[in-house]
């Protein structure tokens, strides 16, 4: 799998019907889905905060709801995308309630180094670092389409289902965020 500016991969297609299978039966393994699910949640989590301290209460909260709600799901291969759609908007709205952390947070690139891939070049690492302190001061919206489409290379379509918006709001955010962003290059 590819990496975008050295960012570590998530193995974002990997299936694993033996977990779904689990957590479709009256038993759910919980368990089973955390620790197959949980690498995932976290690295995408990561991506969209960009703060490694925050990434863990995330997390939880991600799989606090998940716990509460996994028994509802019918199809066994819909849990990571399910899993997905919750962290995403569990990150939003970390986002939007510490918008503060846009203003206040230091600007070192040590912030960063988790989402760097271990075989990054310090020049990516520098440029991951330039990237996340831009997206600092995006709103949340914006930061967190930009984030799907561009990093994790979601289409539009399943931003739109991830985030919960229509696909010309998801299109209107994605100009807006690329518009900031073009101002680093």
């Amino acid at each position: 799998m590819q990496t975008w500016l050295g960012l570590a991969p998530v193995g974002r297609r990997v299936q694993d019907s033996a977990v779904a299978d689990r957590a479709s039966e009256d038993t759910v393994d919980f368990d089973a889905v955390f620790r197959r699910y949980a690498p995932y949640v976290g690295a995408i989590v990561a991506r969209l905060v960009g703060r490694a301290d925050d990434v863990d209460d995330i997390v939880q909260d991600v799989f606090f709801q998940a716990h509460r709600g996994l028994h509802t799901l019918r199809d066994p291969e819909a849990v990571r995308p399910w899993l997905t759609r919750i962290a995403v908007r569990r990150s939003r709205r970390w986002l939007r309630r510490h918008w503060h952390v846009r203003f206040f947070a230091s600007d070192t690139a040590d912030d960063f180094d988790n989402l760097a891939d271990p075989s990054a070049s310090p020049e990516q690492r520098a440029e991951i670092s330039r990237i996340y302190r831009e997206l600092r001061k995006m709103p949340a919206d914006q930061r967190v389409v930009w984030v799907l489409r561009t990093v994790e290379g979601e289409t539009l379509e399943s931003i739109a289902t991830l985030v919960g918006c229509s696909l010309s709001t998801v299109q209107r955010r994605l100009r807006a965020a690329q518009a900031m962003m073009e101002r680093l290059r």
